[in-house]
């Protein structure tokens, strides 16, 4: 973030930085509140009042966001729920502008990041903007630290999606727009491109040209974010132009954004279980259990994505620090969302969090199946806990490994034949002949070993039609993982 135009480094257009160009921000609905988080997030002061600046005095400039609601509390204005501008008109056709008080507004730097052993810097120059600077923690602490600046950001875009918050993925070098390979590609490069294009929310990666196929050159491959990066350009990932994919494997993402009465369970195993909280004005609370049933339940777990569920004891996790949201719910069941059954105005109980509502919900009427946990969206078209090969020569051969409780793990060989790998290859999209590889044919995996005695018929649409034994129940090694020639 940047202020523009201003008489002094106190005031200005505000001005964000995305996809490797500054904008501007519509100015509907811009108040005090969202005045101050800019001013603070820049050590401008600790109040801001809010400005309009008409647009025709900016020249060409894209407006990124419109209908920005800070509370004010806020560390940076990514944290502030808004809307992505949609190419409609802006009320008065103004920009937002600030002008911070100026009693804090002694020059400072500022820590923004801290990574392993690194620090990454902002120091101010004036009303030019910001210049984001590197340093080794040690060579401050050896007084040999020196200052360099930090690469500028690759340019990412999303393209083909029915909204702003998803597409596919384009990367823009050496003067051409490409997109990105869906090998390794998960969940965490997902919320690095959301977090470069300046999208909070819910981070989904999705793989096989979800979003339709691009053009142009297949620009990078093998992407490893670890989820903290700043940009796509910091995560380990292959060189440009290597890759062995076809745009049929173009990546994409969706950055959902959290409103009003979104539902998480947390503190559990996985996605499916743990302490319910709903989301409202900008945070997450908790939910009492005053006149809870299992109705209640079945309209949350549906919500969520499941097809039942049930409630659990009080001592099922640890309790929550948050605000406890609602209280008194009471749904007859038929509800699809939980903001649609009767309960009390939000914020107002009669409870602590000894009585959050707690749950456990489960895809489907098989116990063996009840712990299949939030799933990266990896190379799988069929319902169930993904699966992935690793360590073959090429992409369609590999160990088998699939994601349950939160964790990649193993499928041990007994029983292992020819119809289960037929079944593996297909939920992975490869068509043809399959066959099956026994006692660790590419390499012993790591991890749990999540299954035993698969029986497949051949004709199953995932692999978790064939699981008929309890997840983590084996009576193997690693020395007889389970693999796949697709």
């Amino acid at each position: 973030v940047r202020l523009q135009g201003g008489k002094n480094e106190f005031e200005g257009t505000v001005e964000v930085y995305l996809n490797g160009i500054w904008g501007t921000i519509c100015g509907s609905h811009w108040d005090n509140n969202d005045a101050t988080v800019v001013c603070r997030q820049l050590a401008l002061g600790e109040k801001g009042t809010a400005k309009h600046i008409p647009f025709s005095g900016l020249g060409l400039i894209p407006v990124y966001w419109s209908e920005v609601r800070c509370r004010g509390d806020e560390e940076n204005i990514l944290l502030c729920e808004k809307d992505i501008w949609q190419d409609g008109t802006c009320p008065q056709k103004m920009a937002a502008a600030v002008t911070c008080s100026s009693s804090l507004g002694k020059k400072k730097i500022h820590t923004v990041c801290n990574f392993t052993n690194r620090l990454c810097l902002l120091l101010r120059y004036g009303s030019v903007g910001m210049t984001f600077l590197t340093v080794n923690v040690d060579d401050i602490t050896q007084g040999t630290a020196k200052f360099l600046p930090s690469p500028v950001f690759t340019p990412v875009r999303l393209a083909g999606g029915n909204n702003a918050y998803e597409g596919r993925v384009e990367v823009y070098h050496a003067g051409q727009w490409g997109t990105v390979c869906d090998d390794q590609w998960d969940d965490a490069d997902a919320e690095v491109v959301c977090r470069q294009l300046g999208l909070g929310g819910v981070a989904k990666a999705w793989s096989q040209a979800y979003f339709g196929e691009g053009s142009g050159p297949v620009l990078l491959d093998e992407v490893r974010c670890t989820g903290n990066e700043l940009s796509i350009e910091q995560c380990p990932k292959s060189s440009w132009r290597e890759h062995n994919c076809g745009h049929k494997e173009d990546a994409g993402v969706s950055c959902t954004p959290v409103t009003d009465g979104a539902l998480r369970l947390t503190s559990g195993k996985g996605s499916h279980e743990g302490r319910l909280e709903v989301y409202y004005t900008g945070q997450w609370g908790t939910i009492c259990d005053d006149g809870w049933t299992e109705l209640n339940t079945q309209v949350v777990c549906r919500q969520l994505g499941f097809k039942y569920g049930k409630s659990t004891p009080e001592s099922y996790s640890e309790g929550s620090s948050g605000p406890i949201w609602l209280d008194d719910v009471s749904c007859s069941g038929k509800e699809t969302n939980l903001l649609q059954c009767s309960r009390r105005e939000w914020g107002k109980h009669d409870c602590n969090h000894q009585e959050d509502v707690r749950l456990i919900c489960h895809p489907d009427n098989d116990s063996h199946k009840l712990s299949l946990g939030k799933a990266p969206l990896c190379n799988n078209l069929f319902p169930g806990p993904p699966i992935r090969l690793m360590d073959g020569e090429n992409k369609k051969e590999g160990r088998v490994e699939i994601f349950i409780n939160g964790q990649w793990g193993t499928i041990c060989d007994d029983g292992w034949s020819d119809k289960d790998a037929a079944v593996v290859c297909r939920q992975l999209g490869y068509k043809g002949p399959a066959r099956a590889r026994t006692m660790a044919y590419f390499g012993e995996g790591k991890g749990p070993i999540h299954v035993d005695n698969v029986k497949c018929t051949g004709n199953e649409r995932s692999l978790a039609d064939c699981i008929k034994q309890d997840i983590g129940m084996h009576n193997c090694r690693h020395s007889e993982d389970a693999g796949v020639i697709c």
